[in-house]
C-alpha cells in the first residue's frame, strides 16, 4: 500500500503545482520538475518508496521514446530539408566538439567529456514545440527552423543510444568499444526489420477482432518486449521503445496506436519528470550553488552564442537567429534521460552528475525567460542591420497600388490574379531563396520583413492602396498592422489569421478584412455538408453568409443570436428544385396530380421542360414521359422528402 500512498501524494502535489504554474505561465513540465524537488528524499521527503518510482519512471521514459519513434516522419524531415541536415547538425556537432573539449580540459576522460558534450547539445523538444504552436509561430521563419534542430536532436539522439552501452562501460575509446558498437548497431536493425515485418500484421489482425481491450494490452506487450529485446542485445531500454514506435510509424496504425496510448503516455512521462526533480539533492545544491549558478549561465551563453553564430553565417535575418538562440540555449529533458543512463553505470561521480543534472534543470526554469528577451530583443531597432532590409536603391514608386506581405500559396495566387487584371503590385517576402526564384521570373518581389516600418516606407506604402498580409506569424503580423496604420490611415488592411479567435484583435488594431483559416475551412465544409443533403443552393448560402456576419465577429461575440437556424427559417421560406425523369423511370406515363408529393400537397409542380419548351398550365391531364424536367415548389423539408421519394421511383 505504500506505493499507493506515494503516487497519491505525487498526483496531488502535481496538481496543486501545475495549476500554480499555469497561473504563473511557466511549462507544465517544469512544474513536474518542482514538484519532484519538493516531494524528494532532501526536501519534504513525502515519497518513501523512490525504488517503486524509478520503475514508473522508467516506463515513462519507454513510452516517451515510443511516441518519438511512432512521430518520426521522413516525410516531415523531407518538408524542411535544409533545416534539418543544415542547422541541425551544424547546431548539434559544433555544440557536442567545443563542450567536449572543455569538459576534457577540466579534467574529465575522453569517454566522460564525449557523453557530456552530447548530453548538454539537447534542447527541450516538448516545452519548445508547444510554445511555438500555443504562439502560431510553428510555420514562421524561425519557428520552422528551430522544429527542423529539434527533429535533428531526436534524431541523433537514436545512434547516440546504441553508441551508449559500450561508452558507459569504459573510460577509454578503443577497437572493443567500436566493435560492441557495430554488434549493437547489427542486432537492433534486424529486430527493426523484423518489428517492421511483423507488427503491421499483428495489429491489422488484432484490429479486425474489434476489441478494444486487446489492442491496447497488444501495444504494451509489443513496447515492452521489444525494449527488453533490445536491453539484452546490449542497447538501451528506451532504444528499444524507439524502434518499437518507429516500427510501425509509416502505417496505417500509427495514429490509433497514439490516440490510445495518449493517457497513459501523459500519466507516465509526469512521473518521469517528478522523478528527474526527486534525484535533485538540495544539500548538494545549497552547498554548491554558485558552481551551478554558474554552469548553468555559461552552458546558456555558449549554445547560445553558437546557434546565433551559425544563422549569422548563413545569413539569416539577426532577429531569427537572437530568437532561436535563446530559445534552444537551454538542455532537454532528453539529457535528463542520458543523465540517468549514466548515473545507472557509474559513469561519474555523485558531484559530475549532480553538478551537471542541477545545472540541466536549472536552465529549464530560464526558458520562459529567454524566450521573452528573445522576443524583445528581436523587435529592437538596435540589432537591425541590412539583412531583412529592403535596399534603398530600389526605387519603389508605384502609387495607389496594392503590397502583398508573404509569397506562400495565398500571395501566389493572390499576385496571379491581380497581375491578369492589370492592377499594380509589390510583394515583401522574408524568404531570401523565394526572392531569388521569382525575381529571374520578373516578379516585382523584395526581399524584407514585413514588421519593419523602413520596409514598408521603401515599398511605397504612404501611396498604397491596399495591403494584403498573407504570412502565417500572428505577432508579426500584429506588429504590421499598427505600423502601416501609423504610416497610412487610409490604406486597406487585409490580414489573414489562423484561428478565428485571433480576428478581434485584428479589426481592433485596424485591420478592414480579417480573414480566418479556420472558419473559412468550416465554410467549405458546411457548403459540401448542406449539398449533400440536398439543402437548396439559397440556404446554404444564408448559412454562409450570417457565419460570415459583421467580418466574422459573429463568432467573437458574447451574444450571440440563434434566429437564423435553418429550421426555423424553413417555416416561412419556399424553393424550386428541378428533378429529371429518365427513361426507364416508374413514373412515365402517370398523371402529374396523380403523383404521391402532389396528391398529399406535399410539394407543387410549377411547370414541366420538355423538348426544349416549358409547360407551365394545365397539369389535370398532363403525363410524364421520359426526359421531362419537373420544376418543383416547395418548403425546404417537404423538398427534401419530395426529392427522396422521387429518386426511389426514379
Amino acid at each position: 500500500m505504500s506505493l499507493l500512498s506515494d503516487i497519491i501524494v505525487l498526483l496531488s502535489l502535481a496538481i496543486l503545482i501545475i495549476l500554480i504554474a499555469t497561473k504563473l505561465k511557466i511549462p507544465v513540465l517544469i512544474g513536474f520538475l518542482i514538484t519532484g524537488i519538493l516531494i524528494g528524499p532532501t526536501a519534504l521527503s513525502l515519497v518513501s518508496n523512490i525504488s517503486a518510482i524509478e520503475i514508473l519512471a522508467e516506463i515513462g521514459i519507454i513510452l516517451l521514446m515510443f511516441t518519438i519513434g511512432l512521430e518520426f516522419s521522413i516525410d516531415k524531415i523531407n518538408q524542411m530539408k535544409k533545416d534539418f541536415f543544415t542547422y541541425g547538425s551544424l547546431q548539434v556537432f559544433i555544440t557536442w566538439i567545443f563542450l567536449a573539449i572543455v569538459c576534457y580540459i577540466f579534467g574529465l576522460s575522453i569517454s566522460q567529456s564525449i557523453f557530456i558534450g552530447f548530453t548538454l547539445s539537447l534542447s527541450s523538444t516538448a516545452i519548445i514545440l508547444k510554445y511555438l504552436k500555443d504562439k502560431d509561430k510553428l510555420n514562421s521563419q524561425s519557428g520552422i527552423k528551430i522544429t527542423g534542430i529539434l527533429l535533428f536532436q531526436d534524431a541523433v539522439l537514436i545512434p547516440f543510444l546504441i553508441f551508449l552501452p559500450a561508452l558507459t562501460t569504459t573510460s577509454n575509446i578503443s577497437t572493443s568499444l567500436l566493435y560492441d558498437v557495430l554488434i549493437s548497431f547489427a542486432s537492433l536493425s534486424i529486430l527493426l526489420l523484423l518489428s517492421k515485418f511483423l507488427i503491421p500484421r499483428l495489429f491489422t489482425f488484432i484490429i479486425n477482432l474489434r476489441l478494444a481491450e486487446l489492442f491496447i494490452v497488444t501495444i504494451f506487450v509489443i513496447i515492452f518486449g521489444i525494449s527488453l529485446a533490445a536491453y539484452k542485445l546490449g542497447a538501451s531500454l528506451a532504444m528499444g521503445a524507439f524502434i518499437a514506435g518507429l516500427s510501425i510509424s509509416d502505417t496505417e496504425h500509427a495514429h490509433h496506436v497514439n490516440t490510445e496510448l495518449i493517457p497513459s503516455r501523459n500519466l507516465f512521462n509526469s512521473i518521469f519528470f517528478i522523478s528527474i526533480g526527486m534525484f535533485i539533492d538540495l544539500n548538494f545544491v545549497t552547498s554548491y550553488y554558485l558552481q551551478i549558478v554558474s554552469v548553468t549561465l555559461l552552458l546558456i551563453v555558449i549554445k547560445g552564442f553558437i546557434l546565433f553564430s551559425i544563422f549569422n553565417l548563413l545569413k539569416n535575418p539577426i532577429s531569427i537567429g537572437v530568437f532561436t538562440a535563446l530559445s534552444l540555449s537551454h538542455i532537454g529533458e532528453f539529457s535528463f534521460i542520458l543523465l540517468r543512463l549514466s548515473n545507472q553505470s557509474n559513469l561519474f561521480s555523485d558531484y559530475i552528475y549532480q553538478l551537471f543534472l542541477s545545472s540541466s534543470i536549472l536552465s529549464m526554469f530560464f526558458i520562459p525567460m529567454l524566450i521573452k528577451i528573445g522576443e524583445n530583443i528581436s523587435r529592437k531597432s538596435i540589432i537591425k542591420t541590412k539583412v531583412g532590409y529592403i535596399e534603398n536603391d530600389e526605387n519603389i514608386t508605384k502609387k495607389n497600388h496594392a503590397i502583398i506581405a508573404g509569397f506562400g500559396v495565398n500571395g501566389k495566387n493572390i499576385s496571379n490574379v491581380l497581375k491578369l487584371m492589370g492592377i499594380p503590385f509589390i510583394i515583401i517576402e522574408a524568404n531570401p531563396k523565394t526572392v531569388s526564384k521569382y525575381k529571374k521570373l520578373n516578379y516585382p518581389i523584395y526581399y524584407g520583413e514585413l514588421d519593419r516600418k523602413e520596409n514598408l516606407d521603401s515599398m511605397g506604402i504612404i501611396n498604397a492602396a491596399l495591403l494584403v498580409i498573407a504570412i502565417s506569424d500572428i505577432e508579426a503580423t500584429q506588429r504590421s498592422i499598427k505600423i502601416a496604420k501609423s504610416i497610412n490611415p487610409n490604406i486597406k488592411l487585409i490580414v489573414r489569421a489562423n484561428y478565428v479567435t485571433q480576428v478581434e484583435e485584428m479589426y481592433k488594431l485596424g485591420a478592414d478584412l480579417v480573414i480566418s483559416q479556420d472558419l473559412e475551412t468550416s465554410l467549405v465544409f458546411i457548403n459540401h455538408i448542406l449539398d449533400y443533403y440536398n439543402l437548396p443552393r439559397n440556404i446554404t448560402r444564408l448559412q454562409t453568409n450570417l457565419l460570415k456576419k459583421e467580418h466574422y465577429k459573429f463568432f467573437t461575440s458574447n451574444n450571440q443570436n440563434y434566429d437564423w437556424n435553418i429550421f426555423e427559417s424553413d417555416i416561412v421560406q419556399k424553393d424550386n428544385e428541378m428533378f429529371f425523369i429518365s427513361s426507364s423511370s416508374k413514373l412515365i406515363s402517370k398523371n402529374i396530380i396523380e403523383i404521391d408529393p402532389v396528391k398529399n400537397d406535399l410539394i407543387k409542380i410549377i411547370g414541366i421542360v420538355r423538348e426544349n419548351k416549358i409547360i407551365s398550365d394545365n397539369f389535370d391531364e398532363e403525363k410524364i414521359q421520359k426526359f421531362d424536367t419537373l420544376i418543383l415548389s416547395g418548403t425546404h423539408r417537404n423538398l427534401e422528402t419530395a426529392l427522396n421519394w422521387f429518386e426511389t421511383n426514379n
